[in-house]
């Protein structure tokens, strides 16, 4: 359009500016404005990189919106192993597209399932940096989790209130009852309740919180909180929580149990020892709540006799650790190598022998030439592989044959060494063959591997599961692959046969060949110590006195 057309809409001045400048060639451009990309739907989001554990982003084409929102459905609530949690994180945090016109259901499905499994500092920050929309009710439903799993009912309670779909979702449902006891409204929460009660959507343990919160009667012996909701109404009750109720609790009970620092030590050291079998916290995460304790170094030779009791005490395992961390000096190298291993020989359970291996990888890695005895290096063998070291546990295990032949043992370190081995040979195959060859020794397949678990499947859900499993193996889809992995370890019994099947191939189809291998190596080390407890007799922990008991305290804030 000629530009005389706008000129009767001009004053002089601006006429004359305007042809002066065109004139002299300087009209000024607009400042450039810095572009930033805009923000993703929440399920293609991610936080993880390349280098971080994180799959290709491709990981979804080609997946299915819905398949992948039944998938999420069925996530584990509670990983059986370190594996599994590692595998959830892996595919849930990286940065991929989803699928084409997927509901936003589908991002909030993935936070939710996220925030259950404890993962709730990043299902908050992956909300943060997407678009998710927060009236969504499966975005709001993961928040509001994260907020009662820190303890923040108010910040739970106004979500639910600002809710303006899907309100009259079973889980808003029974937050409206928490929220309304909290707030004083006891008509209305007797009311919700009630409803409750009549359509049949109480669990046993939902109506044992619910109704002890809302009558003030709190129950004398109270079961495990399962969920956020549990864990919100026990605090409320100010119930004291002890390591067994934790039997039953989900990844993000027990996370949330560890991080309280208004719960008493010994539960939050066995949350600590749960959530790392899980695969949920990491080694530092582990050692740094071992390092918060404030102990008495003289109490560590009673430790180590506790640590000899069953049930065993969670204090005495951070008493032997808080010893270690004192041995610095290189003349305590042998002492300290001593320690480490009685420590790591207390392992009386999987997650006990996971979360001692996580707090002693740093220590081990330290006696690489050092003067070793067998049966010290046997534990350093266990816990380099515990902790998916192969190689490192391969070293140890040289270590232990020596330059002599297996004959050479005495019987009860010979028998350890193909026992150790034959764990070996399942994460890594090619090193226990190595191993195999130079102690001239035949690789076995270990015990238990192949009892099912038993139990009832639903069948419906696990077809569904092996269908999308199938499917994503042969279109080549590895976020589906993943999480067809992850659904099936929560729908089957542990220790199920085809379950483990789908579980190990759905790994490797994900490009997570090294999980695959993690997780039969743990499934074979679960066995090795359930085969262990059933051989130890039981034995009663004895009473403590006042006097000799250990009290430690949280270390003050110096800052």
């Amino acid at each position: 359009m000629p530009m005389f057309k706008f000129l009767p809409a001009l004053g002089l001045g601006s006429i004359a500016l305007l042809l002066n400048s065109a004139a002299l060639g300087q009209v000024n451009l607009p400042v450039a404005v810095e572009q930033s990309t805009l923000a993703k739907d929440a399920f293609s989001t991610g936080t993880l990189r390349q280098g971080q554990g994180a799959l290709g982003a491709d990981l979804w084409k080609g997946a299915d919106a819905e398949t992948l929102e039944f998938l999420l459905s069925k996530a584990p609530t509670l990983p059986s192993t370190p594996s599994l949690g590692d595998a959830m994180r892996r595919t849930l945090l990286t940065e991929g597209n989803g699928p084409q016109a997927a509901p936003a259901s589908l991002g909030g499905r993935k936070l939710l399932a996220l925030s259950r499994a404890g993962f709730t500092d990043e299902a908050r920050n992956l909300a943060s940096l997407s678009n998710a929309p927060r009236n969504d009710p499966h975005v709001g439903q993961a928040l509001a989790t994260a907020d009662l799993l820190d303890g923040d009912v108010a910040a739970a309670c106004a979500r639910n209130a600002a809710l303006a779909n899907g309100r009259d979702a079973i889980f808003w449902v029974k937050l409206r009852v928490l929220c309304y006891a909290v707030s004083g409204e006891r008509d209305a929460a007797d009311l919700t309740f009630a409803l409750l009660q009549e359509r049949g959507s109480l669990s046993e343990t939902d109506n044992v919180f619910l109704s002890g919160l809302l009558t003030g009667a709190a129950p004398k012996t109270p079961p495990s909180p399962e969920t956020a909701l549990h864990l919100a109404a026990l605090r409320q009750m100010k119930l004291p929580l002890t390591p067994s109720l934790l039997g039953q609790a989900r990844a993000g009970v027990v996370k949330a149990v560890m991080s309280d620092e208004s719960i008493d030590m010994p539960a939050r050291l066995d949350a600590a020892t749960r959530a790392a079998s899980m695969g949920i916290i990491s080694g530092r995460d582990l050692i740094g709540l071992y390092q918060s304790v404030e102990t008495d170094i003289a109490d560590v030779a009673r430790a180590m006799d506790i640590a000899d009791e069953r049930p065993y005490d969670p204090l005495s395992d951070v008493l032997i650790y808080q010893s270690v961390r004192q041995m610095t000096a290189p003349e305590f190298l042998r002492d300290k190598a001593s320690r480490i291993s009685a420590a790591l020989s207390k392992a009386d359970s999987f997650p006990r022998a996971y979360a001692l291996s996580l707090l002693y990888d740093d220590g081990i890695g330290t006696f690489d030439g050092a003067l070793i005895s067998p049966s010290e290096a046997g534990q350093f063998a266990m816990a380099r592989m515990t902790v998916g070291d192969s190689k490192g546990a391969a070293r140890w295990l040289y270590a232990m044959l020596g330059t002599g032949a297996l004959s050479a043992m005495d019987e009860a370190n010979a028998m350890k060494l193909i026992e150790l081995n034959n764990l070996l040979s399942i994460l890594d195959p090619t090193s226990g063959a190595a191993v195999a060859k130079s102690a001239g020794i035949t690789v076995e397949p270990p015990y238990a591997l192949n009892i099912s678990g038993g139990g009832d499947v639903d069948a419906e859900a696990m077809a569904r599961i092996v269908e999308a499993a199938l499917s994503a193996a042969v279109d080549g889809v590895p976020g589906q692959a993943a999480l067809a992995a992850l659904a099936a370890s929560n729908t089957a019994p542990s220790g199920d046969l085809l379950a483990g099947v789908v579980i190990g191939q759905s790994l490797r189809a994900a490009g997570l060949e090294d999980l695959q291998r993690r997780m039969a190596f743990e499934a074979a080390l679960k066995a090795h110590y359930a085969k262990r407890e059933a051989l130890l007799p039981a034995r009663a922990k004895p009473a403590q006195t006042k006097e000799t008991g250990l009290t430690p305290r949280l270390k003050p804030n110096r800052t």
